[in-house]
């Protein structure tokens, strides 16, 4: 048996597919620390204690300009956050179709390449709040898979009017403990 001595251990292997998964990751975020914009991410309630703006018979939400316990959603509180994340935003200089409808204007960028990375996940009417306090629904989230892995999730990134009730999500502002940076947010335009 002194010949399986010689051969390498099976602990000692990596597998090369999960070594180029992991430098695709690390690319990607590499890629987003360098490029990419500090933002507070709202994850969406879907489950939890009813608001009472919620009418649980016709399953919608009476939409009045001061609901500051649900904000729009069927469950108290409204939202998850703030999460700090960073994201690719593809706005400035970008096209824009704006579409009017029942609550208001609605500009939708064209915002082929924003993206984030794999974590956390995104899902439809999240959104994001930049440093200047603008706030933007996360819609049509595609996420991008290698080997049925997440390496990192497209988005299309929509202005919210600035009548929204979101809009009264208290903010506090863009700081990180590790690093020491902090931005404030800037108030809304009244």
């Amino acid at each position: 048996m002194a010949h399986l001595q010689i051969l390498p251990g099976v602990f000692d292997r990596v597998d090369p597919l999960v070594e180029r998964f992991l430098d695709m990751r690390e690319k990607l975020r590499w890629m987003l620390a360098v490029g990419g914009e500090r933002v507070l991410l709202y994850k969406r309630m879907y489950s939890g204690t009813l608001s009472p703006y919620y009418d649980p018979i016709r399953k919608q939400i009476q939409q009045t300009p001061n609901d500051t316990i649900g904000f729009g959603t069927p469950f108290v509180g409204g939202y998850f956050g703030p999460f700090e994340i960073f994201v690719s935003l593809k706005t400035a200089g970008s096209q824009q179709q704006i579409t009017i409808q029942e609550e208001g204007i609605k500009r939708t960028f064209n915002s082929v390449g924003s993206w984030a990375l794999w974590e956390p996940l995104l899902n439809n009417k999240d959104f994001i709040v930049r440093r200047n306090n603008q706030r933007m629904w996360i819609e049509s989230v595609d996420v991008s898979k290698w080997r049925h892995h997440i390496l990192h999730q497209t988005f299309n990134a929509t202005e919210v009017e600035r009548s929204n009730i979101i809009y009264k999500i208290p903010i506090e502002g863009l700081a990180d403990d590790t690093t020491g940076l902090t931005c404030p947010v800037v108030p809304p335009l009244p």
